[in-house]
């Protein structure tokens, strides 16, 4: 289990709370393959899909709120 954020930083939605089970969620779909119809297998890759996009997302923009703006060429 990963240390909690120290006090006063921002907390990661992606890393820090329940939400990041979501990425799991195709694990359990393959775990449960023969038990459940094929579309519930097919829903488990979305929800982990759409985890990981949104994650990529979120990081991306923090990473780009970090830089200074360029300056523009004439």
């Amino acid at each position: 289990m990963s240390e909690p954020p120290p006090r006063g930083a921002e907390r990661d939605l992606f890393r820090d709370t329940w939400v990041r089970y979501l990425g799991y969620a195709n694990e359990v779909g393959e775990a449960f393959r023969s038990l459940v119809p094929v579309s519930v297998v097919w829903l488990s890759y979305g929800v982990s899909s759409s985890y990981v996009l949104a994650d990529a997302i979120d990081k991306g923009k923090k990473a780009r709120d970090g830089f200074p703006p360029l300056p523009l060429l004439d």
